[in-house]
């Protein structure tokens, strides 16, 4: 056996023995505490200060933070970065008498591990580690409230011994990567096969859409005239839908649904929040976003935050662990296994959270400091079945050049305009697949997110609203770096479109079921939002094309069916649509203070020659490759440097951290 079992002969096992007749009582969320530990903590703290591993004034202040948010001091003090939560909890055991187990060193049993209590063992924070004599032996961060969920799960007498977060989290990493793998590949397709997109058609769907193909095909050739207007009309009508929802969003969009107070809860009152930050190749940017977070609003102590990292991606690991974090970033590495995409990492880091809402941000994101406390406020004001709160997106370098500047407009009029227009009519939200705060009890209901669609946060928000719930937005923005060169502008595009096609298809593929459950007014948006715009990004260059052939070849022709009156309304419905898109860029882009845009959005044409270049490379990865995902290079903007001397700046080292 191991050293716990010779600590344990020390002390008075009835202290850590669970069995059936020990009280039922629960501690929330299975984590200890203000009133209970409070005693004990500080003891601990005491410990800690006179073995060396605490300062006094270390000690004190954890005190008064605590005061503050009502967090257990253990917490506060490795949260704070002032000790490990392995010294912390290795000397509770000591002052408790009760065995400390090291699973880093001596490992737990594999024998004893049951795949099917996987979920027991992330949510009471425990792992079966030794068994002798028909006695189990536990080892558990929180081994009083362990014990009683033991009592009531086996109604068996277990031993339960002691040991630290970090020793649970590494461990379930070690011994269940291809259960937890698995899970974060398949389920939603085990458990809601319609919605999922590893296989995008059927047979069936593949010998219809190619019947149908062939059809239009025939037609076309035999009467090409006719296939002509019909393709013209479905594109002119694809460009008017789009043009009147962007006039709609202009009208309606900028009156913002109400927004609480962001502090309605004290900071006792707010609850575990979960932070999941999925990250590839990221080490160049990862200050940033880690300065970021440390600057948020909310108590430290009540965050828990997961960097999600990739099995091989050694640049990111290392560029984590030098960062001195404190102990409520914890490190998450995802096997590797296909598909390799950002949807996947996020189930796969999705079970080890803790948080009763959890929110998902990008690599070069810089949340609004109070972001948090306002989505807590927006959840407990607007009910429970208020699933989802997107945050706004900026780009904090909108000025870099032409790219950027569209792409400020472009954003300004989808997060400003659009999404808000759309909550307020009750329609379903396609998602911003960052700064998306979830309910996580909600977000695991619904299957999470769909690891085969590249672009899964448009799916989430059409599921969701399937799934009867709802989605509001929030106030506080979060800045981005937008994409400022070409190449990579392309590839980021391209897995976009080629997200919502896979999206587009994962609904049509049972049209029926997909209008029964979005409802009508749901479905129409759906057909408008994803459809009009896939159709309009792939058909509008033809627009230029049969706009010019009509005024400059063809003989003049006044008649209404004519070749130039075709052209003519060819033309009017580009400049419809034009306009729209310019005058909602700039009415998002007014709001949101940014200036001196009106000649760039003049521009717009050719930037939407762009999105149609992208769109069609889009469609054929979607036929070659649809599962795969094109990486967005970050850290390219001119003002990365100085966003990155502030954050190293500001960075204090800490000894006691996750690096240690």
């Amino acid at each position: 056996m191991g050293a716990g079992d010779r600590v344990a002969q020390d002390g008075d096992e009835s202290e850590w023995m669970a069995g059936p007749d020990r009280p039922a009582h629960l501690y929330p969320g299975f984590q200890d505490t203000a009133g209970p530990f409070a005693g004990k903590d500080v003891a601990t703290g005491r410990q800690l200060v006179a073995s060396g591993l605490l300062s006094p004034d270390q000690l004190a202040g954890a005190l008064r933070r605590q005061e503050a948010s009502g967090a257990p001091l253990r917490t506060e003090l490795v949260s704070g970065g002032a000790v490990r939560a392995f010294d912390f909890h290795r000397a509770e055991a000591a002052l408790e008498g009760r065995p400390f187990v090291n699973l880093m060193t001596d490992p737990p049993d594999p024998a004893l591990l049951e795949p099917d209590d996987l979920a027991f063992y992330l949510q009471a924070q425990c792992l079966p580690w030794r068994q002798r004599d028909g006695t189990l032996t536990f080892a558990a961060v929180n081994p009083s409230a362990t014990m009683d969920l033991l009592a009531e799960k086996t109604g068996n007498p277990s031993l339960v011994y002691q040991t630290s977060p970090l020793d649970i989290l590494w461990s379930i990493q070690a011994h269940f990567t291809d259960h937890m793998t698995d899970a974060a590949c398949h389920a939603l397709d085990r458990t809601f096969p319609a919605a999922s997109a590893k296989y995008l058609l059927s047979n069936t769907h593949k010998a219809g859409l190619a019947s149908v193909t062939l059809i239009a095909l025939a037609i076309s050739v035999a009467f090409p005239g006719a296939a002509l207007l019909t393709l013209n009309a479905f594109a002119a009508f694809a460009f008017i839908a789009l043009a009147c929802l962007r006039f709609v969003s202009i009208w309606i969009g900028r009156k913002q649904p109400h927004t609480p107070p962001a502090r309605s809860r004290s900071d006792r009152a707010l609850p575990l929040y979960s932070i999941l930050v999925p990250l590839f190749r990221e080490a160049e940017v990862l200050p940033i976003l880690t300065d970021a977070l440390q600057r948020l609003d909310y108590p430290a102590s009540k965050l828990d935050i997961k960097l999600v990292l990739e099995e091989g991606d050694e640049a990111t690991i290392d560029a984590a662990r030098q960062l001195a974090l404190p102990g409520h970033f914890e490190l998450i590495v995802v096997p590797g296994s296909a598909p390799t995409t950002k949807p996947k990492a996020c189930n796969y880091a999705l079970a080890f959270a803790r948080g009763d809402f959890v929110v998902v941000y990008d690599a070069e994101d810089i949340p609004g400091p109070g972001q948090l406390r306002e989505a807590v406020a927006a959840f407990d004001a607007q009910g429970p079945d208020l699933a989802c709160l997107q945050a706004p997106l900026a780009y904090y370098n909108w000025r870099e050049n032409w790219l950027t500047r569209h792409f400020a407009l472009e954003y300004a009029a989808i997060f400003d305009l659009l999404l808000p227009a759309l909550i307020r009519l009750g329609q379903p939200v396609p998602l911003g697949g960052t700064s998306t705060h979830f309910r996580t009890s909600i977000l695991r209901r619904v299957g999470a997110w769909d690891p085969f669609n590249v672009t899964e946060d448009a799916d989430l928000g059409f599921r969701l609203h399937e799934a009867g719930f709802r989605t509001g937005v929030l106030r506080t923005p979060t800045l981005e770096e937008a994409n400022c060169v070409l190449p990579g502008w392309v590839r980021q595009r391209s897995r976009w479109l080629k997200g919502w096609m896979q999206t587009y298809l994962v609904r049509m593929r049972h049209p029926r079921r997909s209008f029964r459950e979005l409802g009508a007014g749901g479905f129409f948006t759906f057909q408008v939002v994803i459809g009009a715009f896939l159709l309009s990004a792939l058909v509008h260059p033809f627009f230029y094309a049969m706009a010019a052939y009509g005024f400059l070849f063809v003989p003049l022709d006044l008649s209404l069916n004519g070749p130039l009156a075709l052209a003519t309304i060819n033309l009017s419905v580009l400049v419809l649509g034009f306009s729209a898109a310019i005058l909602s860029g700039l009415a998002g882009a007014g709001a949101r203070g940014l200036n001196g845009l009106a000649l760039h959005a003049l521009t717009m044409p050719a930037y939407w020659l762009l999105i149609s270049f992208s769109a069609y490379r889009a469609l054929f990865q979607l036929v070659t490759d649809p599962h795969y995902w094109e990486k967005t290079p970050h850290g390219l903007s001119a003002l990365v440097p100085d966003y990155l001397a502030r954050a190293r700046r500001k960075s204090k080292p800490l000894p006691n951290s996750i690096a240690s």
